[in-house]
């Protein structure tokens, strides 16, 4: 009988932990320094995310709060809220007059201002904390998408910025739809005391972009009612309460009767995060019957 002998080769495999290893990461990139135009003589430039941020305007500082910045504001105007920055200095008083040693004591590294800020308490702030200086351009809604898109990178929120600019321009496009082939409706702008604005302005392209024409034209001056009246407006766009509006029409001998007097909060007037919502009130007291 032939044995047979079966040789098994055990062979053993050690097996080893499959654990994960970290991989290095590396340094995370900063995307300074930043250098953005805006409207002033010269560029902003930071080398360094802002900490402490000054606006001098409403706009600015709604503008950085949309942004999400908010928190970084520690002075902002008088006549606007910002949620996130309750604690924030009044520097701005509401006269418009810029309270430039409180600037200074607040040693910002930021200050955000508009065309229209006193361009002497600009320079004076500059000069005494050494900030950065940007001022917005807001004469048209493509330059607070532009000013949205420039700030953001300054302030590090550059994700915030493109879903501003494109919530701003989304807002154009189906206002746009909405108008397309309507008759132009002819409108006076009041910011108040029947001081209009001349249509190369951010009202005056928004009421363009709305389907309306700008009666007063390139003029920026105070009008007198009669003298809005010649103009021949369909619609009348204020700040003013509309009965107080058609009290003055009426006292000056010039009744305002078949004049469509719409008011627009002066909130909605700024080169801010709501234009896009401006546009579509302006849209809308213009053509109501395309949003019906």
């Amino acid at each position: 009988m032939s044995s047979r002998i079966v040789l098994l080769s055990v062979l053993l495999i050690g097996v080893t932990g499959c654990g994960e290893r970290a991989e290095p990461l590396g340094q995370e990139i900063s995307p300074y320094p930043v250098s953005v135009r805006g409207a002033g003589d010269r560029p902003a430039v930071l080398n360094s995310r802002p900490e402490r941020i000054v606006a001098l305007d409403a706009a600015a500082a709604e503008l950085v709060g949309a942004l999400g910045a908010g928190d970084r504001l520690v002075g902002i105007p008088s006549d606007v809220v910002v949620e996130a920055s309750r604690d924030a200095a009044r520097v701005v008083g509401p006269a418009g007059q810029v309270r430039v040693e409180t600037v200074v004591e607040l040693e910002p590294d930021l200050v955000v201002a508009a065309p229209t800020t006193d361009p002497g308490d600009v320079a004076r702030a500059q000069r005494e904390t050494a900030a950065a200086l940007y001022v917005d351009p807001d004469h048209s809604l493509d330059s607070v998408v532009r000013a949205a898109l420039e700030l953001a990178l300054l302030v590090d929120e550059p994700v915030a910025g493109r879903r501003l600019a494109e919530s701003i321009r989304r807002a154009a496009r189906e206002v746009s739809v909405k108008v397309a082939g309507k008759k132009l409706v002819r409108a006076f702008i009041d910011t108040g005391f029947l001081v209009t604005v001349p249509h190369r302005s951010l009202l005056g392209d928004l009421v363009r972009r709305a389907g309306g024409e700008s009666v007063a034209g390139s003029d920026s001056d105070a009008f007198t009612p009669c003298e809005v009246m010649r103009l021949e407006p369909d619609v009348l766009l204020t700040i003013d309460q509309p009965a107080a509006v058609r009290a003055r029409f009426t006292r000056a001998g010039c009744a305002a009767g078949r004049v469509d007097i719409v008011q627009l909060p002066e909130a909605l007037s700024r080169a801010g995060p709501r234009v896009g919502e401006t546009l579509e009130r302006i849209a809308r007291a213009l053509h109501p019957d395309a949003f019906a």
